[in-house]
């Protein structure tokens, strides 16, 4: 195995909380510094080991702008001598933040990257939309671009009935609870202190969730649509984060190797169904390496809307007993720049409980792209 095989050391993000809710006070960096900084703990590593800390944000406006990932830097005990970027790939920012990082230490460049990312959207303002652009406006209707057209647009090109997408809706919450009852997101959560209280469990978990009482909730985007509330993921504040090293590094510090970062792929599709993302990337993956849906002990797929997810996992062939098995961002919520950290971060702690092996973690990405990662776990699989 090659010393500069990028692997995971640390694997942490915050709770996350609902629009307005818990982190409604905290900045950014407030969320994104305790988790630099208890991944410095638990390694033993200080600034002077790390060469870079990137950082994932989709909407680098108000306290996210002035380069987040380097404010980070400056406020954690990082220090000033690591550099920091700060990358917008939308939904997937974060999951861009790992695969630059695990590309450069695969290429010898270096050695310790944080890589991670943040957003907090109770506290910046929406920015302009896509179709304000005069080349996008002659090739599209706005209206179509908007995220949750796209999902009424997948449900009806691709005949998601409401039926589906509410049990999968109530499906999520269900499973995100009992995850949270049986302590399975312990390990990954870093509690936040936002000076009035220490958050430890994620905001956006409703017990007792059914399909049956979702059923009766009005559609959120049109007149007789079928994306409601509850079956489309929560506008959310969270960060979470990586530490990568290459093996040697990892080798040398006694340092334990939760994952090695394996493949990754980016593809582009039609932002009218933008949700179907994940299906091209996937397979780009597969196509690289001989893979299928059958070799991932573990997939996580973020849940932007209960109707691209189902046409997502149905397209790749994906079980239900091995996808999203605590939930998604449906239950969870989607705090756009970190959510592709999230992914990997529930995926590698919850291989290890499960005793190893290969994982996936893949989204679909606004305006039409899809991102995904692979990650194997040490042990008996």
């Amino acid at each position: 195995m090659s010393d500069t095989q990028p692997v995971v050391v640390q694997a942490v993000r915050t709770p996350q909380g609902k629009h307005g809710g818990v982190f409604a006070e905290t900045g950014s960096e407030e969320l994104s510094v305790p988790l630099v900084d208890t991944m410095l703990e638990r390694t033993g590593l200080t600034g002077t080991d790390v060469d870079d800390i990137r950082w994932g944000c989709a909407k680098q406006v108000d306290e996210q702008s002035n380069n987040i990932a380097r404010v980070i830097a400056l406020c954690s005990e990082l220090g000033e001598d690591v550099p920091g970027t700060t990358i917008d790939r939308l939904c997937a920012s974060s999951a861009e933040a790992i695969m630059s990082a695990s590309d450069a230490i695969r290429a010898g460049q270096r050695e310790v990257i944080i890589a991670g990312g943040v957003e907090n959207m109770s506290r910046t303002e929406r920015r302009k939309g896509i179709g304000s652009y005069d080349g996008i406006a002659e090739q599209y209707d706005a209206a179509d671009l908007q995220m949750g057209q796209t999902a009424e647009t997948v449900a009806d090109r691709y005949d998601i009935s409401r039926e589906e997408q509410d049990a999968y809706g109530a499906r999520s919450q269900q499973r995100a609870c009992e995850a949270t009852d049986e302590g399975r997101f312990d390990d990954e959560i870093v509690p936040i202190d936002t000076g009035e209280q220490v958050v430890e469990e994620d905001e956006g978990l409703r017990p007792g969730t059914s399909q049956e009482k979702i059923s009766g909730l009005p559609p959120a985007f049109e007149e007789d649509g079928t994306v409601t509330a509850a079956n489309a993921s929560q506008i959310s504040d969270g960060a979470a984060a990586v530490m990568l090293t290459s093996r040697g590094f990892a080798e040398e510090h006694g340092l334990e190797i939760m994952a090695e970062v394996g493949d990754h792929e980016v593809a582009g599709v039609n932002p009218e169904v933008m949700g179907i993302g994940p299906v091209p990337a996937v397979r780009g993956i597969w196509e690289r390496n001989g893979r299928s849906a059958d070799d991932y002990d573990l997939v996580e797929l973020n849940e932007a809307f209960a109707s691209q997810t189902l046409y997502c996992q149905n397209e790749l062939g994906f079980d239900d007993d091995v996808f999203n098995v605590n939930g998604g961002a449906i239950a969870l919520g989607h705090p756009l720049g970190a959510s592709g950290a999230r992914l990997p971060v529930t995926l590698i702690h919850e291989l290890r409980k499960q005793g190893g092996g290969l994982g996936l973690s893949t989204m679909c990405v606004g305006y039409g792209q899809g991102a995904a990662v692979e990650f194997r776990v040490p042990g008996e699989k």
